[in-house]
Formats: C-alpha cells, sequence, structure tokens
C-alpha cells in the first residue's frame, strides 16, 4: 500500500510538471524583447537585436612599493541601440571593498579599501565635476549631451585606487604578486530587455559586460612579470634575450618550456633593467581585461595546434607547487579536448594563462587557481572547469549576475566530460559525487531541496 501511493504522488507531481510545462512563465520584459524583435523564441537573435560595444585604450601603473593602481582611458563607446541616452552608467566593481559597500559575506580588516578616486571625466569633450567618494560598484552619471542612436562617444577617465591586502578574486597573493582584476572603472551593459544594468556586485555574484575591444599597456617596475588577457604585443621591449627566446619559442611548440626560472628570477635576468617596464596586450571582441604581476613567480609556456590557429599556453607560479609544475600540460589537454570533442567548437581566443591564487576563479583568457598540490585530480578538475568557462560566458556574453545557474552549470558539466577521459569513468564520477552532488542533494535550506530529496528518495526506494 506504501509503495503505491509514493508511486501515486510521484505520478502526480510529474503529471503537475508536465501540465505547467506547456506553457512556460515568460517575465514581461522578455515578452516585450520578444514583441520588439530584439529576440526570438527559438534563442537565435531577433531581426532587429544589437548590442552596444566600447573601444578601450587604456595606461595602467602598479606601483608595488605604495600598492596603488593608477591609470587613465579613452573609450570609443558605440551606441547601437535605438535610444538616446541621457546618461551613462559606470561600473567599478573593485569599489566592493569599500566599508560601505553592501556584501553578501563578512570580510577582514585587509580586505577593506578607500575605493575608487576618480580624477577627472570627460564625455565627447565635456568636462564633468565628479565626487566619487560616495560612489558605489555601479554609478549614474547624467549626462550634459545625449548620446544619440548609432552615435559613438568618446568617454575619458583618469583614476586611482589602492589594493587590496587580502586576496581573493584580486588583490594581494603576497607580498611581491598581485592579481589585477576588476581593475578599471567601465561602461556598464544597457541592453534591450533590461536598459542599464544596475545590479551592485556583492562579493559573490559574478558578472556581465559588453562584449569590447582592448589596448592595454601596463606599467611596473623592473623585475615584475606582467601576465594579461589577450596577446603580449611588445615582449622584445620587457624581456631580456634569452627569456625573450624561450618565451619565442613557446609560441610554436608542444614542449612545456620553463621561460623564467626562480634562478632568473632571483638573479634579476628576467625583464629588461630600466627602472619601470611597460607591457602592452591587445584582445578584441571580449567581455574583460585582467591582469597579474610577481617579481617572484616562476614561468611555464607552451602552445598546442587547433585546426585554425596555435594557442599559447601558460602558467606563473610559486616555484615548487607541485601540481602547479603540470598546469601548462593539464591547460594544453584541455583546451585541444574541449575544440574537439565537448563543446567542439575550436577555442576562441588565442591565450589562456593560470596563476596560482586563491579564488578558483575564471577571467576572459586566465584563471587564478589555488593550490591542491596533494591532489593532482583535484587541481585538474579545478582548471577544468574554469578553462570551461572560456566558452560560457565569455564567448557566449551571458548575463552571469542574473542567471548564474547558466554558466556554472556548462561548467560543472564539462568538468565530469573531460574528467572522465583523464582519469576513468569511475573515478571521475566519484569525484564528481564527493564535490557536486553530495553536499547539496540533502540540503534542507534550500526552497527546492525537499521537492527534490522526495523524488530522490522515492527513485531509490
Amino acid at each position: 500500500m506504501k509503495l503505491k501511493v509514493l508511486f501515486s504522488l510521484v505520478y502526480v507531481l510529474t503529471f503537475s510538471m508536465l501540465v505547467h510545462a506547456q506553457e512556460l512563465y515568460t517575465p514581461r520584459h522578455i515578452k516585450q524583447a520578444y514583441q520588439n524583435e530584439t529576440r526570438s523564441l527559438t534563442g537565435a537573435p531577433g531581426a532587429k537585436y544589437w548590442q552596444n560595444k566600447g573601444r578601450y585604450d587604456m595606461q595602467i601603473t602598479v606601483d608595488p612599493v605604495t600598492k596603488v593602481v593608477s591609470g587613465k582611458e579613452r573609450i570609443l563607446y558605440e551606441n547601437n541601440s535605438p535610444n538616446r541616452l541621457n546618461e551613462l552608467v559606470i561600473s567599478f566593481v573593485n569599489n566592493v571593498h569599500k566599508p560601505t559597500a553592501a556584501r553578501a559575506l563578512g570580510v577582514s580588516a585587509d580586505f577593506i579599501t578607500s575605493g575608487l578616486k576618480l580624477r577627472s571625466l570627460k564625455v565627447n569633450d565635456k568636462i564633468y565635476e565628479i565626487d566619487s567618494q560616495d560612489w558605489t560598484t555601479v554609478n549614474r552619471v547624467k549626462l550634459k549631451e545625449d548620446i544619440s542612436s548609432l552615435a559613438v562617444a568618446t568617454v575619458e577617465m583618469e583614476w586611482e585606487y589602492p589594493l587590496s591586502l587580502a586576496s581573493d578574486r584580486e588583490g594581494q597573493i603576497d607580498s611581491g604578486t598581485y592579481y589585477c582584476a576588476y581593475a578599471y572603472p567601465r561602461i556598464a551593459v544597457y541592453d534591450d530587455y533590461n536598459g542599464w544594468d544596475m545590479l551592485e556586485h556583492n562579493g559573490r555574484q559574478e558578472f556581465y559586460h559588453d562584449f569590447n575591444d582592448y589596448q592595454v599597456d601596463i606599467c611596473v617596475p623592473k623585475n615584475y612579470v606582467v601576465w594579461g588577457t589577450g596577446k603580449l604585443l611588445n615582449p622584445e621591449e620587457v624581456l631580456q634575450t634569452e627569456v625573450l627566446g624561450r618565451f619565442n619559442k613557446s609560441l610554436i611548440s608542444d614542449e612545456v618550456i620553463p621561460v623564467a626560472t626562480l634562478h632568473d628570477m632571483q638573479e634579476h635576468k628576467v625583464t629588461k633593467q630600466q627602472e619601470w617596464n611597460t607591457w602592452s596586450f591587445n584582445a578584441g571582441h571580449i567581455t574583460d581585461f585582467c591582469f597579474a604581476l610577481s617579481n617572484h613567480y616562476v614561468w611555464d609556456a607552451s602552445s598546442v595546434q587547433l585546426a585554425t590557429k596555435r594557442v599559447s599556453v601558460q602558467a606563473a607560479y610559486l616555484s615548487g607547487t607541485k601540481d602547479f609544475e603540470q598546469y601548462v600540460g593539464w591547460e594544453r589537454y584541455c583546451i585541444d579536448w574541449f575544440s574537439k570533442n565537448w563543446p567542439g567548437v575550436e577555442y576562441p581566443f588565442p591565450t589562456m594563462t593560470a596563476v596560482q591564487g586563491f579564488a578558483d576563479m575564471e577571467y576572459p583568457m586566465m584563471v587564478n587557481d589555488s593550490s591542491v598540490p596533494d591532489n593532482f585530480m583535484d587541481a585538474r578538475q579545478t582548471v577544468d572547469h574554469e578553462i570551461a568557462h572560456t566558452y560560457f560566458p565569455f564567448y557566449m556574453g551571458t548575463n552571469e549576475t542574473r542567471y548564474a545557474f547558466m554558466d556554472e552549470g556548462w561548467a560543472t558539466a564539462f568538468e565530469l566530460l573531460i574528467g572522465m577521459d583523464e582519469n576513468g569513468e569511475e573515478a571521475a564520477k566519484k569525484l564528481f559525487k564527493e564535490f557536486r552532488v553530495e553536499g547539496w542533494i540533502k540540503e534542507p535550506s534550500t526552497e527546492t531541496g525537499p521537492t527534490f530529496n522526495f523524488i530522490v528518495f522515492a527513485i531509490e526506494w
């Protein structure tokens, strides 16, 4: 009798779900996008779809003594929307470090900084007197002159902010190593279904950005190596001859090459010895730019040949870190596997660099991973997961802030698929269940927990 009742309940639940699935709820702003023909029910862009875009030209200086990042930028902002814009929204995620910021979790005293100091702002040569003391992570600027539909506006800013001494997704990793993510003020997304993206960053959310083009010059003291999103354009201007030769060799080789060893770094044999060096990077049609620098991390590199291009693969880490000594080989395998298997789309970018840090976090063409030196399977799963994010969100451009389940679901599924190839099906599924399932399946605090648990237990019983 109990068994009949149980299966009856499962049947009723399943039937109810099927009935509701025939007419899915659609939010009003999404319906409006369908009516406006910017989106379509097939998932393809609508006939009148548009995206705004920025072309960022930035000069950034990092002073490891004062721990201040300063910069100036010139943005050519394309208003491809059908609307006149009477304001701009400037996003600066790093203001999450301010004492007054809204945060999802508690932080240490070393996490707190004074945030962005905007020294100047001009839009189409008109000067705006802005006091950024009260700025949050998203900030409205009322324009003196509207930006017309299909017009290109020139936005210029000069700014500075202090690096956080507590490293999470960005900040100081150690006394000579810094991960600079969310390192510049940017124009927020203006899209066809929400208008300006005004969601504050709380430290745990992820991101939603336009596809932009970046030309970035990063000025640092001698003996600091810089790794960044995109291609390094001027290695001959910043690297000494022997190291330059190794780096250039890595760009055409399947071999893992120690571009800069610990001895090289200690003996100051890596960078040119002028007081400051400027490292230039270029990246096109990408949602963000980040970089890291260190005066003592070792540097490995290689490359992997795909169908249409050879991708540079690099790793920067503390000498002697056992799992990171394997990273370049793992990255090569991962990029090749994703390109040929799932999703079966060629890795879309020219580089991938892994930096040893604390975040286990993805960025365009870069990852910031913690070390797991005593468990190579776990460590490799992490880099597989973060590189999977190359496609979702960075290639697809999804709104991670609102729809995090999409990019995390994608990356989590792909880590299992590639893991079965790397470790065998039994070992990969065991790791996946331990890490991704067992901690959540009986979690009582979520609204979906009881229903999900009921179905699972019914199936098991």
